[in-house]
């Protein structure tokens, strides 16, 4: 499951810069006097919104900060960005907020500036803003606009969950998964984490607690359990799930019962076939290796090929290397020395531990010219990511029990 986690880890950190806590419906946690305005923006009315707060008698600089956020995604962003700037020079938390998060995004023309977003986050996270901790908490897990420390990640992640926010009781679980000294990861509160906020319909946390049923970190290894929840996943919208399918069947212990086996190699591969399909790239990799052996699927060095060759695209290590060799060798049919050179190049780079020994070992057999033409394509290389960087929170899903 290693090579899962790793294929994961854009996927189950918060795709944008900042993560954003549950909201209640009722807007009980702001002011009466903006509750319904509050409302009816967090039902995407921005229109009622902008009209009920424009109306109060006596706007506060909370008020301020919300009119902002309401004209900034209105498109009125110097006026927007104007009280929203008012606001948090006032103190409010809400107004501290929104400009931290123009600074993060770079929104109404100001360009990013993760370090002052920072600070920003910290005076209203000091305030008690939950949003704010988790946002905070989230740049400290990714070391954005600050040093990564796990240390703060999860004190601003502990505060933001305390509430129960399902989102930021993700977060801290991810946090907790991960170590780095002087913190050392908690397997089993992550576990528990995963646990409550799948429960609540958080579809990543579900593929997170899929993944230690099924491994038994930090709890009590149930394969059953784990297939439940990481069957909920896939079928609402996280591909990576399908991967985890593959690898849990891929481990079940042979029998002597020869079409039992061959039966479970083809729910594997079936799981690699989905998930690659949907762009995971270390599911392309596992299916490409599966028709280069022959493993499953017929032999067909071409759609091996293939596969390795969108698993390198998207910056996979492992498949570059692949791509690297087959190129090398016309595995599938044709040889190109000068492309070979570039994904074994862009492999070493990576870490690959085979990459370097497997390129200076052919170096004689490429020529000085397209040695160097397969360096500059590789210092040129940008990964194509195949699955979409959503920047909104993962929505909740009614989950089966």
């Amino acid at each position: 499951m290693t090579v899962a986690r790793s294929a994961l880890a854009a996927a189950l950190i918060a795709a944008s810069a900042t993560a954003h806590a549950q909201q209640p419906s009722d807007a009980s946690d702001v002011a009466p006097s903006l509750r319904p305005a509050i409302v009816a923006y967090r039902q995407g009315d921005t229109v009622t919104a902008e009209r009920v707060l424009r109306s109060l008698g006596s706007p506060s600089a909370d008020a301020d900060a919300w009119l902002g956020a309401v004209l900034l995604e209105r498109g009125a962003k110097a006026e927007g960005l104007k009280l929203i700037q008012r606001a948090a020079d006032a103190g409010s938390a809400e107004g501290q907020h929104r400009l931290a998060l123009v600074f993060i995004n770079g929104d109404a023309g100001i360009p990013p500036n993760p370090t002052r977003a920072v600070e920003l986050f910290e005076k209203a996270a000091a305030q008690g803003h939950r949003r704010a901790q988790l946002n905070l908490g989230t740049l400290y897990f990714r070391g954005q606009g600050v040093p990564r420390d796990l240390i703060q990640a999860r004190a601003w992640l502990e505060q933001a969950a305390a509430g129960g926010d399902v989102y930021a009781t993700y977060a801290l679980g991810r946090a907790l998964s991960e170590s780095a000294p002087p913190a050392s990861a908690d397997p089993t509160r992550a576990a528990d984490l995963y646990r409550r906020a799948a429960e609540k319909g958080h579809m990543l946390a579900a593929l997170r607690y899929g993944m230690a049923l099924a491994e038994g970190s930090g709890v009590k290894q149930d394969l059953p359990a784990a297939q439940r929840w990481l069957l909920q996943a896939q079928q609402n919208g996280v591909p990576e799930a399908a991967l985890a399918l593959g690898d849990m069947a891929v481990r079940t212990p042979a029998t002597r019962d020869k079409a039992a086996n061959e039966k479970i190699l083809q729910s594997a591969i079936s799981w690699y076939q989905a998930a690659a399909n949907a762009g995971v790239p270390s599911g392309q990799f596992k299916l490409a290796n599966a028709y280069l052996a022959g493993s499953g699927v017929p032999r067909d060095p071409a759609q091996a090929q293939l596969w390795y060759a969108r698993a390198a695209q998207q910056g996979l290590t492992g498949a570059q290397q692949a791509l690297g060799v087959m190129l090398l060798t016309g595995t599938a049919g044709a040889t190109d020395p000068v492309e070979a050179f570039k994904w074994l190049v862009l492999a070493e780079r990576g870490g690959h531990p085979e990459a370097r020994a497997v390129r200076e070992k052919v170096g004689d057999k490429v020529s000085d010219r397209d040695r160097k033409r397969g360096e500059a394509l590789a210092q040129a290389f940008k990964p194509t990511y195949e699955l979409p960087r959503d920047e909104s929170p993962p929505r909740l899903v009614p989950v089966r029990r």
